[in-house]
């Protein structure tokens, strides 16, 4: 097993001196295309691309070294941490986070989040995406490909939503898109994307009273009254993101 495993999170700012540490001690990194060319890292250092999480860990729990995981964002936050730290792997980590894609879209939009709600997108769950964004007024959704803003806006038909479309993040290539739903079907995007989703009842404005201890919770809104659909359409029993 890897003497130990150091998870970094890059959203295209700087490198931390933790994490530059890290990394400069790697005899093992693993990360997507664009994390692997980073000049951080150690031209001695194995190198895995990051397609598979779980075949990766499995490449580092035989590692004898000193392994780092490069990963978009906050790598605690639907990230790669939750499958490292898997019984089946038995990895324990170390975690250097940075901005979470999902703050920095939030950011960019020059808007609150603590009253949002925050789903996963894949091309088996987009109905279940969807129908969050249909029930709630401000969504923040996690895209992949087959799963990104057109797929989103396709399935909202009928429902007018405002899309925030934040692409790559972090990097030279970024763009920030603000467009009605009915128009982002008809776009190419380019991931990765946040989409942030607004509109519908309660998505209120400049002066909206916020819940100030509890996130997710819509401004306003003093009780849950249930979902806009059943409850089955968002998650089937014993069925995660």
């Amino acid at each position: 097993m890897a003497d130990r495993v150091t998870v970094i999170g890059w959203d295209g700012s700087p490198l931390t001196s933790a994490a530059r540490s890290a990394l400069s001690a790697a005899t093992l990194v693993a990360g997507a295309a664009h994390h692997l060319a980073l000049p951080e890292v150690p031209p001695a250092a194995e190198r895995i691309r990051l397609g598979s999480v779980d075949l990766a860990a499995r490449r580092i729990a035989g590692h004898r070294g000193t392994a780092v995981v490069l990963a978009d964002g906050d790598p605690g936050f639907f990230g790669v941490v939750r499958i490292l730290r898997a019984p089946e792997h038995g990895l324990e980590v170390e975690v250097v986070p940075a901005v979470s894609s999902v703050a920095a879209a939030f950011a960019r939009a020059g808007m609150p989040w603590e009253d949002a709600r925050i789903v996963v997108a894949h091309q088996r769950t987009l109905r279940r995406a969807v129908n969050v964004c249909r029930a709630h007024p401000k969504v923040a959704v996690l895209t992949s490909p087959g799963a990104g803003p057109a797929e989103l806006a396709l399935l909202l038909d009928g429902v007018h939503r405002t899309f925030v479309v934040c692409e790559e993040l972090g990097t030279d290539r970024e763009q920030v898109s603000v467009l009605t739903s009915d128009r982002a079907a008809d776009h190419a995007w380019r991931d990765p994307n946040v989409v942030l989703v607004i509109g519908g009842v309660g998505a209120g404005g400049a002066g909206t009273p916020a819940v100030p201890w509890l996130m997710g919770q819509d401004p306003g809104v003093r009780s849950v009254r249930g979902w806009g659909l059943p409850a089955e359409e968002y998650a089937p029993e014993g069925y995660g993101p």
